[in-house]
């Protein structure tokens, strides 16, 4: 692996970690310098979140060794803000992040920290369950730093933030002078930040002196360069492997005992050509094919007099005076979060039949919609009645042999036909929506937030499939690298008011106008903010708990398959802490009693 040429920080060696059912990643060894600024990417469950746990002190590997310099002070930014801290104030939250014999006399760092992390002094005693998503982000930033750290271990601190927000955390990772290593999806923010790429894949470490998407493109040539030295080794195989038979049959017919030893000599060849055979790549459990049809019209969808609301609440958000969208269109719906993007998006969907003409539709025209909400997708039902159910309600009767084919070409084993919904990862249930609307063939599709639940790799597929759609779309996201490789017109939502500009670069340089505003105390927050504030606290609570589900079901099952060993085989040290995070996260989730 290449190395960077500041002071080691943390470096491990032969690290393994070993699932009851698979093994996540094996024999990883590394070094992380001073002056690393390192983006960790990989599919989703390739083991990145625990690889950067072992790196954080929170997690230990089934086998091999970390070791952490004295000179490193390593802080972790946390992924969900946790639920303790909830009814704690701003100004508490972040004292709690120091240790207990430091708060008191210390407290003069939290007045020098909040600030920096662009809150004004008089927001200190705001609560933390009344903070947006981004406004959690740079609390979690602000606990990290507390402890003066010069190195940060970041897990996707950009999902589901805004724009703005995303661009107030690539500017601050730019003037961060410590060293970092940064889980993320996001390919824009990576190449703005990193100087190093780590790619998780195949149970191996592939490290690059190169920013993601370099990175990547570098990784692809030396995987596709792996994949025919693969094939050309099985070739040879199957060559030697079939002489080898060829000459045994010839020894036993002419009773050669030459030839027979001959035959013997090549089979044993056989073995350790098998032996030392390039090891296989295993391929990435994603396909899409989204088809559309392009309908010859003036316009799909005309949009005049339209107020726009968010769907909880009567509250006028900003009005459509006239616009359209015409076939062809790529369309960005972009801004800061509250602002009514996907409320205009729900708005044409739910109107698209209605009899007032604010939102006029082509009698030709079919229209698909992604929600972000994953809802389309009925928990009960298995993956091909949840198709299903996605085609009735858009009017398109799907075929039962029809799906189960398509479901697996996208991906997804055949056991897995059968599966509820509801057990589905994020992703992908993403992907089975994704799929689902496919085989709508429309002619318009609206889709809000697709990439909030993918992987970089989804999100590049997704990327794909949207440029070579046949139809139009409006889009509802804040991933620049999907705006930017496909969209050709920009609608800036901002200031209670919708407005389109000529490029993408012209709608940034608008948005970052919204700079990081300060916070309202609930009392004085707009009604569609406060709502989504509020949905979002209680989904990254419910996210918290699934997640806390999960560690336990997996923790159990380490358990299981640790106390399965033979007595000398067992580890009872791991056994111990086993045991105390199964009692915790039993206390947290009140499954006592």
């Amino acid at each position: 692996m290449a190395k960077s040429s500041g002071n080691p920080l943390i470096t491990g060696s032969g690290l393994w970690q070993q699932l009851p059912e698979r093994v996540l990643f094996e024999n990883l060894s590394f070094g992380l310098n001073a002056g690393d600024r390192i983006g960790l990417v990989g599919h989703n469950g390739c083991g990145k979140s625990t690889f950067l746990n072992i790196l954080a002190g929170r997690g230990e590997s089934s086998e091999g060794s970390i070791s952490v310099s004295r000179a490193a002070v390593v802080s972790c930014v946390e992924q969900h803000l946790p639920k303790h801290l909830f009814d704690l104030s701003l100004a508490e939250a972040v004292r709690d992040a120091l240790p207990d014999d430091k708060r008191d006399w210390m407290d003069w760092k939290v007045e020098v920290i909040l600030p920096e992390m662009g809150f004004e002094p008089h927001q200190s005693e705001v609560l933390c369950k009344d903070l947006s998503g981004g406004q959690m982000t740079r609390l979690m930033l602000a606990r990290a730093l507390m402890t003066e750290p010069n190195l940060l271990l970041l897990d996707e601190p950009s999902n589901h933030l805004d724009l703005p927000t995303i661009m107030w955390l690539e500017s601050f990772l730019k003037s961060w002078k410590g060293s970092f290593l940064m889980i993320s999806h996001d390919a824009t923010l990576l190449d703005s930040v990193t100087n190093r790429t780590w790619i998780l894949q195949d149970r191996k470490l592939h490290a690059f002196d190169l920013p993601c998407t370099k990175a990547l493109e570098e990784h692809e040539v030396l995987t596709k360069a792996r994949i025919a030295r693969r094939e050309a080794e099985e070739k040879e195989i199957k060559r030697v492997e079939a002489s080898a038979k060829r000459i045994a049959e010839w020894g036993r017919t002419f009773d050669n005992e030459d030839l027979s030893r001959k035959a013997k000599s090549m089979e044993k060849m056989v073995d350790r050509m098998k032996d030392d055979q390039t090891e296989a790549v295993e391929a990435y459990p994603w396909n899409l094919s989204i088809a559309g049809e392009t309908i010859q019209a003036d316009r799909l969808v005309q949009l005049k007099d339209l107020d726009v609301t968010p769907p909880v609440a009567d509250v006028f958000l900003y009005r459509i005076d006239d616009i359209a969208v015409r076939p062809g269109d790529r369309i960005a719906v972009m801004g800061a979060n509250g602002t009514g993007k996907s409320s205009l998006l729900r708005c044409c969907w739910e109107k698209r039949q209605s009899d007032d003409g604010e939102v006029r539709v082509h009698p030709r025209c079919r229209i698909a919609f992604y929600d972000q909400t994953l809802q389309q997708l009925p928990g009960e039902s298995n993956l091909v009645e949840g198709m299903v159910a996605v085609g009735e309600a858009l009017g398109v009767d799907l075929r039962v042999p029809d799906c189960e084919k398509t479901i697996i070409a996208a991906g997804f084993k055949y056991n897995q036909l059968q599966q509820k919904v509801s057990k589905l990862s994020g992703g992908e249930r993403a992907r089975l929506l994704l799929v689902s609307l496919s085989q709508v063939q429309a002619n318009l599709m609206m889709l809000d937030e697709p990439t909030n639940h993918l992987d970089l790799y989804g999100r590049n597929e997704l990327s794909h499939q949207l440029r070579s759609f046949g139809g139009s779309f409006l889009l509802v996201s804040h991933d620049r690298h999907l705006v930017e490789a496909t969209c050709n017109r920009f609608w800036v939502v901002q200031n209670g008011r919708l407005q389109e500009v000529n490029d993408v670069d012209a709608a940034y340089a608008l948005i970052a106008e919204t700079q990081v505003k300060p916070i309202k105390v609930a009392a004085e927050q707009e009604a569609p903010l406060e709502v989504e504030r509020e949905e979002m606290v209680e989904a990254e609570a419910s996210s918290s708990e699934d997640e806390q589900l999960e560690r336990l079901i997996e923790l159990e099952e380490l358990m299981e398959a640790d106390l399965a060993r033979r007595p000398n085989r067992q580890s009872p040290h791991l056994q111990v802490k086993w045991k105390g995070e199964i009692a915790q996260i039993h206390e947290q989730l009140e499954l006592n009693g």
